[in-house]
């Protein structure tokens, strides 16, 4: 009786742990195809200075067991980020995502935001040329919405999907009049367009609806794919495996298939291209390392005060 008892205690534990953390889905998915020879021409075609440097704010920062964002990935805690980049360029920077607010934070159950980093990017968005994301969600959008507030120009700088300036108009309804209209070449999954010199992007749906993939190549020649959250963690391009269920589909809504047939594209490109640096959404300790990391810089913080004059320069 014990014996099955104590077997009974097992399934129940086991069987949900599994299904929830454990379990890849639909292993059969095909790769989908990333053509980076289109994202060069693409991005080869605007004329004008290209980046010379990258950098990046860390607005959030967690530690969450391995499994929650690569599927059987284990119990040992990794660092992640809520990250906003810096596309540091001659003549105007372009922006990827905008962090989010201290109350966007708190409603989201992050619980090590960072104020003086928002700060540092609520400047890079001020004083951008182009702003850009990689998906509509909170954490990457919802920075916006403070900005927009003080500042409503801040939204004709805006380049995205149709998906994301929906999410947009959603987020900040009434303040989001020069909102530009969605690029037409990204409105069909695996569209592809120019976005500015050295710059393009692919829409890679999955995740959500608008999450996109950004390549952007730097005077130097070197060459970056922001995969935005089709892989949020290195491990989910090297493994092949994506987000566990119960971050993809009971915390969110995402489709997982296609979201594994791009994490698949992007293992077949970065065998295939190894001078590409897959830049992970959110993988903080990959980032960090100094010896499999890209080596950002950091960006310092900054008070709210600094921000601003950053923006008025």
């Amino acid at each position: 009786m014990f014996n099955r008892i104590a077997l009974l205690l097992i399934l129940i534990i086991a069987l949900p742990y599994y299904w929830l953390l454990m379990d890849t889905g639909p292993t059969s998915v095909p790769a989908r195809d990333i053509d980076i020879a289109r994202l060069r021409m693409l991005a080869d075609s605007q004329s004008g200075p290209r980046p010379i440097a990258i950098e990046y704010a860390a607005v959030q920062t967690e530690t969450v067991p391995g499994t929650v964002l690569v599927a059987g990935g284990g119990l040992r805690s990794v660092d992640t980020a809520v990250l906003v980049w810096r596309l540091v360029t001659p003549g105007g920077d372009t922006v990827i995502n905008s962090g989010l607010t201290a109350d966007q934070a708190l409603a989201s159950g992050y619980t090590h935001f960072d104020p003086a980093m928002q700060a540092t990017a609520d400047g890079w968005l001020h004083a951008a040329r182009l702003i850009l994301f990689t998906s509509e969600e909170i954490d990457h959008a919802g920075g916006l919405v403070s900005l927009l507030t003080a500042d409503r120009d801040i939204a004709g700088k805006v380049i995205g999907n149709r998906e994301q300036t929906t999410a947009i108009h959603a987020l900040a309804p009434g303040l989001t009049k020069s909102l530009k209209p969605p690029l037409a070449a990204l409105s069909t999954p695996a569209g592809y367009a120019a976005i500015a010199p050295g710059i393009a992007a692919v829409h890679t749906p999955g995740h959500l609806p608008g999450t996109q993939m950004i390549y952007a190549r730097l005077q130097n020649g070197r060459e970056y794919l922001f995969a935005g959250d089709s892989a949020p963690m290195r491990r989910n391009v090297d493994w092949q495996r994506p987000r566990s269920r119960l971050s993809a589909e009971w915390y969110g809504t995402e489709d997982r298939a296609a979201t594994l047939g791009w994490i698949k594209g992007l293992a077949r490109l970065k065998a295939r291209e190894p001078g590409l640096t897959i830049v992970y959404a959110h993988d903080f300790g990959w980032l960090k390392d100094p010896d499999i990391g890209p080596r950002f810089a950091a960006a310092p913080p900054h008070s709210r005060t600094a921000g601003a004059q950053q923006a008025a320069q």
